[in-house]
């Protein structure tokens, strides 16, 4: 519930999008307590280097093979945002295999 709240208000403010809050605080549900401070660390991690890769790749032009490409033209853009759920959801499937509910699924 906490993670929602704390969603719903940096998407109020105008730092994350919707999407994105709701997608941590499902993955953050699903996770547990125990393995949230993990999880929003990892999720830190991935989304920092996904957007100093974006900042990266767009100084450079995108080639002409690939521009025709709406999705990654708008993923091009400087004016656009960060993908965050991208971040988000790489986070979870890499903390996946070290988390509680994992360990209790694999008992068979």
């Amino acid at each position: 519930m906490a993670g929602l709240a704390l969603g719903f208000v940096l998407f109020a403010l105008g730092w994350i999008g919707g999407g994105d809050a709701k997608l941590f605080a499902a993955v953050a549900l699903w996770l547990g307590f125990a393995d949230l401070t993990a999880y929003a660390a990892t999720a830190s991690i991935f989304g920092g280097l996904l957007t100093l890769s974006l900042l990266v790749l767009r100084q450079a032009p995108l080639p002409a093979t690939l521009a025709g490409q709406g999705w990654l033209q708008r993923l091009h853009d400087a004016r656009s945002g960060i993908p965050y759920g991208v971040a988000l959801a790489a986070g979870a499937f890499a903390l996946l295999p070290y988390t509680q509910i994992f360990r209790l699924a694999s008992y068979s």
